[in-house]
């Protein structure tokens, strides 16, 4: 065999990892531009430690730090092929609307200590911008900060979440 020949035989795993390396970065990218756009519908659109968040109009910060105990309304929806399929809630009125079935939900308002709480690393980044711009509002999270390659529940493998929280008091 000649020495071309090794050469290229040597080099032609790292062109594929290239190769792969580059597609999911599309799909990275192609995600996130379809859950900018979705949440646009929303509001405007305030990006920042690669998530997206919209305030809702009105709802006024609440400042919280490292250890505090926070009481949420959640909803939380995948985004999947454009639409968005709710999974849980522990709004009443979103429960009924969307049709959940009870051990898809908790009605209780949701404890969150922040720093310290494991949910996906979206949701901890996230929550603080609640904490920064308004106590209620939309968070879109790209499925590599949400539960990434990984299949969880009904969520299917890469999929962006999308959650509307209200941050109702801080013990």
């Amino acid at each position: 065999m000649n020495a071309k020949w090794l050469l290229a035989l040597l080099l032609l795993p790292y062109f594929l990892l290239s190769c792969n390396a580059l597609h999911e970065l599309e799909l990275e990218e192609r995600e996130r531009s379809t859950l900018k756009a979705r949440m646009q519908r929303l509001g405007e659109v305030l990006e920042e430690e690669q998530l997206f968040f919209v305030p809702e109009t009105g709802a006024v910060p609440l400042e919280f730090e490292n250890g505090d105990v926070l009481l949420l309304r959640y909803t939380l929806y995948a985004l999947l092929g454009g639409r968005e399929l709710a999974l849980e809630s522990n709004e009443s009125s979103v429960i009924t609307e969307q049709k959940l079935h009870p051990t898809d939900t908790q009605y209780p308002l949701q404890t969150y200590v922040v720093g310290k709480d494991e949910w996906v690393k979206g949701i901890n980044r996230g929550l603080a911008l609640f904490g920064t711009r308004a106590a209620k509002g939309w968070l879109g999270i790209p499925s590599r900060l949400g539960y990434g390659a990984v299949p969880f529940g009904r969520i299917p493998s890469n999929t962006p979440l999308l959650f509307h929280f209200e941050i109702v008091s801080k013990q």
